[in-house]
């Protein structure tokens, strides 16, 4: 491939959906998107070929060569064994030494704050910060099945709990709107076939796509959606919390994924706990694409980094 050094590559690879940005040695930018199902199989690593794919879709969109820099945060690598792998899979791939984090690392620069605490809320949920010496501090982000409070699916997955203990109780339709919308989403008549019905459908999409239902009901007076949410913005404070404890770094907390940034009363909810820590933590939400961060991040590495104009002025 035709070198080209003062090329900037960020790559956000996410639950729902992989960003690149490139940003060429004239400040031109182009970005690209897809849909991160179409080149990966599952879990990140679940497939030998996931990291080879997510290479070749790169290449194929950004001409990449000696001096370029490559920047990739990329959901599902929780540890330093699993960035150190997919930074040696994809950087074989490429051809040249491709820089790697979690994408909970891009908040932080995609803001412009040296450190900051993360909070990704979206198809998964994980809270991230690093200590003093750069290690990676985090709570949750243990999937849809065992933990991820406050996302999507983990947040369906609450309010399909509540709602079939409170049925178990006598409840009904009748008596919460949470009730109704679950029972109508399964077009389901009791809480056997709502729960039949929400297992056989189990998937981190299907239950995801029906956390919308649990902020209406709460806007129509549910109980128990107000409970969910209150858990799960419990759970979020809580998460942050316990990364602080351990020694994670950041005046804020940045959050970013679709739950948070598009439900107000969650951010309301979390907020408000945090601005309950004996030290005070300010919630922000992340107002630009998280690959601002990769890109912010791929500049620092090049030598060329201070000339170049800055990512904010080439957001498209």
């Amino acid at each position: 491939m035709k070198g080209h050094p003062d090329r900037l590559v960020g790559v956000d690879v996410g639950g729902t959906k992989t960003h690149l940005a490139l940003v060429d040695a004239r400040g031109a930018r182009r970005d690209v998107a897809r849909a991160s199902s179409e080149w990966r199989n599952g879990h990140l690593f679940a497939d030998d070929h996931n990291l080879v794919a997510l290479a070749s879709w790169i290449a194929a969109h950004a001409d990449i060569g000696v001096g370029t820099s490559v920047v990739i945060g990329l959901r599902d690598c929780d540890t330093e064994d699993a960035l150190e792998l997919a930074r040696d899979v994809v950087s074989r791939a490429l051809g040249i030494p491709v820089r790697i984090e979690n994408d909970a690392d891009l908040l932080a620069p995609a803001m412009g704050m040296e450190r900051a605490i993360a909070m990704v809320v979206g198809t998964g949920s994980i809270v991230s910060a690093r200590d003093a010496t750069g290690t990676r501090v985090t709570a949750d982000g243990h999937g849809w099945l065992l933990g991820d409070w406050g996302s999507g699916p983990g947040l369906v997955r609450d309010a399909l709990i509540r709602t079939l203990a409170a049925m178990d109780t006598g409840a009904d339709a009748s008596d919460d709107p949470l009730i109704a919308a679950l029972l109508t989403h399964h077009g389901a008549h009791s809480a056997a076939e709502l729960a039949a019905s929400a297992t056989v459908s189990a998937s981190p999409d299907s239950w995801g796509s029906a956390a919308a239902l649990v902020f209406e009901a709460d806007r129509l007076g549910s109980a128990l959606a107000r409970d969910s949410i209150g858990f799960a913005a419990e759970s979020l404070a809580g998460g942050v919390a316990s990364v602080v404890r351990r020694g994670g770094l950041g005046d804020h907390v940045v959050a970013a994924g679709g739950v948070i940034v598009n439900q107000p009363v969650l951010r309301r909810e979390v907020r408000r706990r945090l601005n309950e820590f004996r030290r005070p933590l300010e919630l922000r939400v992340l107002d630009v694409s998280p690959v601002e961060g990769a890109l912010r991040l791929a500049a620092e590495a090049t030598p060329q980094a201070r000339s170049r104009p800055s990512t904010s002025a080439l957001r498209s």
